[in-house]
């Protein structure tokens, strides 16, 4: 029985490998090939999966399948097949050896990730054997194939639609700037080595050269991102070039100063440039689905209505919308610190959309403990809690709580009590309400008030370690040891990995 030779598993009777799927060489006549043929395939536009007629996601047992059921078409011994058939066969062999064999797969699909998505998209192919075919071919030049009827183009472009804004087209705003993501680019396995090889001889141009011998590309190492300084150096001599270039019109000018700008502003604010990076790399590897260019597109709309702010002016309507529309998202998805930005913005362009207000409060109240928000975020939710509540819609007990944790900070104790009181007697349930209360008690020295608020809490979230760490500190203020060892204990089941109650206590200053 002869082994697999590409993981060393036995064969079947079949040639098959009864582990990873691959063939035996013979199925392929001894073909051999390596990562810079498979490139230079990439290169010319070959897609391996549409030459066998079968899906990316294919398992390798089905890749196998089906390359045997295409190679049983041809004879054992092609020598005598026309030179078009014999040409076919090539490519089918290629296809099937490179998609048949895991490790060069993973280096195929890497290349044919890196090389540009259009191919994959919209390359006219030859219907029988998938080779791409050039643009004035009316025949395939490898199997003699008639090019297939194109699609009838439509009589006019569809009209626009408000709600479906039409997505943004890949940009890499490091280029745009003239510098390099240096830390986006780490070879690891020899998958990605590959693709970095074929960008390098993508971009040098040098497919001609390629050889059988790989060349020896060392292992990059990852690299800090580019500092804000060097950012905004880097944008600053490209607007000017712009500013000095000749044979464009004042408004050309602006527009283009503009898209650096925004480039820059991306690249400089870490949250969205942590964003636009995991995007950028997505895009160099082809994948434009699930959203990637509407998240582009939300991040230049960011970028814009930040500028345009700073200016005085509003977003346009279209901008609100997608703002609104990407805040709910974030928000449906349980990122509400990620909403709070675009909501503003669309509550800022939409002052009457009573959809805009209610986001942005949620956001708001959601995307941390609201008892340690600060006071210009509690503002604001309040605004747009109020403005709900002046058309009728009744925002307790949140509204209250704004106000009484607003109370608090200005330092009006008194005050903050009383709305948190009510906010308390209007939802037994709201425990954040009750540990608010716990801690106005304990800075004011009444340890079993705050006791009481804090058990109320704790009976609602028994798990929340904040209203446990309240009660420590109130049991350790009294000298009641044994209950805040107690309490001590609770957070150290819930924070687990050795976590001991003294350690609580300790870090309490007990």
């Amino acid at each position: 029985m002869h082994a697999c030779p590409s993981c060393g598993a036995p064969l079947d009777a079949e040639g098959a490998c009864s582990s990873c799927g691959a063939l035996a060489r013979s199925w392929f006549r001894g073909l051999e090939l390596g990562a810079p043929q498979i490139a230079q395939a990439v290169a010319r536009g070959f897609d391996f999966y549409a030459l066998l007629g079968i899906d990316p996601q294919a398992t390798p047992h089905q890749i196998a399948k089906r390359y045997r059921q295409l190679r049983m078409l041809f004879p054992d011994d092609p020598s005598r097949l026309q030179e078009q058939a014999s040409r076919k066969l090539q490519l089918l062999e290629v296809a099937g050896r490179a998609l048949t064999d895991p490790k060069l797969r993973v280096v195929y699909d890497q290349l044919r990730s890196v090389r540009n998505p259009q191919l994959l998209h919209d390359t006219v192919r030859c219907a029988s054997c998938g080779a791409p075919l050039a643009a004035d071919a009316a025949f395939c030049s490898y199997c003699g194939t008639a090019r297939p009827a194109g699609p009838e183009l439509p009589s006019a472009p569809p009209e626009p639609s408000p709600e479906l804004p039409p997505p943004a087209e890949p940009i890499d705003f490091y280029a745009m700037i003239g510098v390099t993501p240096a830390h986006l680019f780490q070879v690891a396995t020899e998958g990605q080595k590959a693709a970095f090889i074929y960008r390098e001889l993508n971009r040098r141009n040098l497919f001609n050269m390629l050889a059988d011998d790989d060349e020896e590309i060392g292992v990059l190492q990852p690299k800090e991102p580019l500092k804000p300084s060097v950012i905004d150096e880097a944008t600053r001599q490209r607007q000017h070039q712009i500013l000095l270039s000749s044979g464009m019109t004042n408004e050309e000018r602006e527009a283009k100063v503009l898209e650096l700008e925004v480039a820059r502003r991306i690249l400089i604010t870490n949250r969205w440039r942590v964003i636009y990076d995991g995007l950028l790399r997505d895009f160099y590897e082809g994948r434009f689905d699930n959203g990637r260019l509407d998240t582009l597109h939300y991040l230049q709309a960011q970028a814009r209505a930040e500028i345009a702010e700073e200016r005085g002016d509003l977003p346009s309507p279209e901008e609100a919308a997608i703002f609104l529309r990407q805040g709910r998202g974030y928000l449906e998805t349980g990122l509400p610190g990620e909403a709070i930005e675009p909501l503003r913005f669309a509550v800022k362009a939409m002052p009457d959309s009573a959809e805009a207000h209610a986001a942005y409060a949620r956001a708001i109240l959601t995307s941390d403990d609201p008892v340690a928000l600060g006071a210009h975020q509690l503002r604001q939710a309040l605004m747009s809690l109020q403005w709900l509540e002046a058309r009728g819609a009744s925002q307790e007990p949140w509204s209250g709580l704004c106000r009484g944790l607003l109370a608090r900070d200005h330092g009006d104790l008194a005050e903050a009590e009383r709305e948190l009181q009510q906010v308390a007697g209007h939802d037994s349930r709201m425990a954040v309400a009750w540990r608010a209360l716990a801690g106005l008690a304990l800075g004011r020295g009444a340890t079993d008030e705050a006791l009481h608020a804090a058990r109320r809490a704790l009976a609602v979230d028994a798990q929340d370690e904040r209203t446990l760490l309240l009660i420590v500190g109130a049991c350790l203020q009294a000298r009641r040891r044994n209950e805040a060892a107690e309490a001590a204990a609770q957070i150290a089941q819930i924070r687990g990995q050795g976590t001991t109650a003294e350690m609580i206590l300790v870090e309490m200053g007990g």
